[in-house]
């Protein structure tokens, strides 16, 4: 069923007059003439089908109707007068405050991002950050000020800015090489081979890359999602799991996660800072050349 349209401004116009109890006074408060307010009742009053207002020789009186519809209107109105100065006055305090709202993958949020936020913040107590965990795909970009993206810089027309590279490889717990200081990559085939949605390499295309001849329906194979909860699980000794270095680089520094294959494969840039929009404020400048601090970008 389609919901019929509300006379909004029609609506307003008949509370400042049931208010104030003259038209006159509802045009000055309204900045409207008084042929306009008028205009609008009788406009109301036949979207109604009722008689609003009864004229009096000093002004206008409420018809019986009309009272019983002002005072509804009242509690209305009044909710959206507070609701409306509640988030004008939130709007205020993010201008004061310098909010700035930047949109990160998840995985990247988790692992790379948060662990940085504590040296910005002290450096920056001014500024108020909000982080929101999604994939390009799956928000808006313009409702953030700042968005990382993932994959090819598909968005920004050439002007996104190269932040992070990584290079996918295995990583398990130190108990899975059973004191061996590694392991040879033909040795993967038997080992618990756990995957995540978001993997942009396979295990499949891994071992054929290394010209390791393999049955795919004997690998042992387990996908845990998201992809956090997967390195999680490697981390407890579930099994070897195919990922980012940026993503595994804290567990790695705590030797809690190794890679168990030695190899040299040449890092990729895989996040990307697309472009400001030309508004930017201040605050938002600051936290883009700050993450722009933290790339590992070469070239």
């Amino acid at each position: 069923m389609t919901r019929s349209r509300l006379p909004l401004r029609a609506i307003s116009v008949f509370e400042a007059v049931a208010r104030l109890g003259s038209l006159r006074a509802a045009a000055d408060e309204l900045h409207l003439t008084p042929s306009a307010i008028s205009h609008q009742i009788r406009a109301l009053e036949a979207r109604l089908g009722v008689v609003l207002f009864l004229r009096e020789s000093r002004g206008v009186k409420l018809s019986p109707a009309a009272a019983e519809y002002a005072d509804r209107l009242r509690g209305l109105l009044d909710h959206m007068r507070t609701a409306t100065d509640e988030i004008a006055a939130r709007g205020r305090r993010e201008a004061a405050t310098g909010t700035v709202r930047i949109m990160t993958p998840p995985s990247l949020a988790t692992h790379w991002l948060i662990p940085r936020l504590p040296n910005f913040i002290d450096a920056h107590p001014g500024i108020d950050i909000r982080v929101f965990a999604a994939h390009t795909k799956d928000a808006n970009v313009d409702d953030f000020d700042i968005t990382i993206g993932y994959g090819a810089p598909a968005r920004g027309k050439g002007q996104s800015r190269p932040l992070l590279e990584e290079t996918y490889r295995p990583y398990c717990a130190p108990s899975r090489l059973a004191g061996a200081p590694s392991l040879e990559a033909r040795q993967m085939l038997t080992q618990p081979l756990i995957r995540s949605r978001d993997n942009d390499v396979s295990w499949e295309a891994w071992f054929t890359r290394r010209g390791i001849v393999f049955d795919p329906w004997a690998l042992h194979r387990l996908q845990i999602d998201p992809s956090y909860v997967a390195i999680e699980a490697a981390v407890k000794g579930v099994g070897v799991i195919l990922e980012s270095s940026l993503l595994t680089e804290e567990h790695v520094e705590t030797g809690r996660l190794v890679a168990p294959v030695i190899e040299q494969d040449r890092p990729s840039v895989s996040y990307w800072l697309l472009p400001l929009r030309p508004d930017a404020r201040r605050p938002t400048h600051i936290a883009y050349e700050w993450l722009l601090t933290q790339t590992n970008c070469t070239g």
